[in-house]
């Protein structure tokens, strides 16, 4: 059974305010025969770890990348509903994930790349979109291909396949000790501690990272020479979510 090591925010949500959040998907996940990857995704971002997700992209890019960002301390699935207009009609919207990122809230949507070359389907998140920003929010499309072809996104995928915490507090404790100020490799790191009574192995050093208790550089292939530092909150990684505001992409377009 999956027992998550919840962040902060996690476990005390605070959300921005001029959008109403539920902690619990305001609609059933939609079950599509032609995505293979419905279900659920176990987190440490989430108070009941566990998310759902509808689609691929979702589950195995999106979730995975949110999940190996420090940047990213808390994410709820269909948590609002957006009423606005559209084309003099009025509509509604539920994005699909609601995400506390670098301290701010955003609402995300994910899409494929082919769907979101429907110019309908881009002038409506524009539409969308505006609203949420007319709000105070940010609102974002990540597509998939961006998500499967970011240049760290392999290594954010085999992270966190170590998702699970496989460590003690007391190993955690040495390793930070035996990082210090410097960056340094695992191996080297596994290496000081060696014959040490709360040596941690080259797995649960990786566990560490994937869980954010210390920050790995995910340019680079996950293993024993993945460079490691300490989780300082005042040098935080680069985010790991690519993203594209609609109305912006619609707005390139129309001038193109």
């Amino acid at each position: 059974m999956f027992h998550p090591l919840l962040t902060r925010d996690a476990r005390k949500p605070a959300w921005s305010s001029g959008i109403d959040i539920s902690m619990v998907p305001l609609r059933k996940v939609v079950g599509r025969s032609s995505q293979i990857n419905n279900g659920w995704h176990r987190t440490n971002k989430h108070p009941l770890g566990y998310l759902p997700g509808e689609s691929r992209p979702e589950l195995a890019q999106f979730l995975v990348l949110a999940e190996m960002d420090p940047n990213v301390s808390l994410v709820a699935a269909q948590a609002c509903v957006i009423t606005f207009g559209h084309d003099g009609k009025p509509c509604r919207h539920f994005p699909d994930y609601a995400v506390i990122e670098s301290g701010g809230s955003v609402l995300y949507e994910v899409k494929t790349a082919r769907k979101y070359g429907q110019t309908e389907v881009r002038r409506r998140l524009a539409s969308a979109g505006l609203s949420i920003e007319a709000r105070g929010w940010p609102y974002f499309v990540a597509l998939d291909n961006e998500m499967r072809g970011a240049p760290y996104f392999h290594a954010a995928e085999t992270l966190w396949r170590r998702h699970r915490p496989i460590f003690t507090d007391l190993q955690r404790l040495a390793v930070e000790r035996a990082l210090g100020t410097a960056e340094r490799t695992v191996a080297d790191v596994v290496a000081d501690l060696a014959g040490d009574d709360n040596a941690p192995s080259v797995e649960q050093v990786l566990s560490l990272a994937a869980n954010a208790r210390v920050f790995i550089d995910l340019t680079q292939p996950v293993g024993r020479g993945s460079v490691i530092r300490q989780a300082d909150p005042q040098a935080m990684p680069k985010p790991l979510l690519p993203r594209r505001r609609p109305a912006e992409d619609l707005d390139l377009e129309q001038a193109a």
